[in-house]
């Protein structure tokens, strides 16, 4: 699956938020907005990429965009985020609903590129770091993935 994401995400049930439910806040004020990876100094040309942007484009729901490349090929996922919510002051919990899953080799993706995942991330400095994940329908697991803010 991503395994980009799958080293440092994870995911519960979600069902859309309740009315009124703010997801941007949150993420805003944790600081996660922008793009984010384990080495932004890695160019899209090189055969491993890794890169993740969360946005809010005006007027349209939170989005994660994922790009996990290995030997070559580009997966692209887009989640919807379904939920976000402090967990402290350090850290923010959110839940992430997969709407588009394309390779770039044209092949079909996998049906766990479809899980939900709920992660926990944690700040250390100016990095953050993935602490907790959940894939749907699996135990909560303890990780340790750092993630610097690139430049774009």
């Amino acid at each position: 699956m991503r395994s980009f994401f799958g080293v440092l995400l994870a995911s519960g049930v979600f069902s859309a938020p309740a009315f009124g439910a703010d997801i941007e806040g949150p993420i805003k004020q944790f600081g996660l907005m922008g793009t984010w990876s384990p080495d932004c100094s890695r160019e899209f040309s090189q055969p491993r990429f890794d890169r993740v942007t969360f946005a809010a484009p005006f007027g349209a729901e939170v989005r994660a965009t994922i790009l996990d490349k290995r030997d070559g090929v580009l997966i692209t996922t887009v989640d919807q985020i379904t939920e976000s919510a402090l967990v402290a002051s350090d850290e923010i919990g959110i839940g992430l609903h997969p709407v588009t899953v394309t390779r770039s080799d044209g092949k079909t993706a996998s049906q766990h590129d479809y899980d939900n995942m709920h992660l926990v991330f944690q700040k250390v400095g100016a990095r953050i770091e993935v602490v907790r994940v959940r894939f749907e329908g699996l135990p909560e697991i303890q990780r340790s993935a750092f993630f610097e803010r690139c430049p774009n």
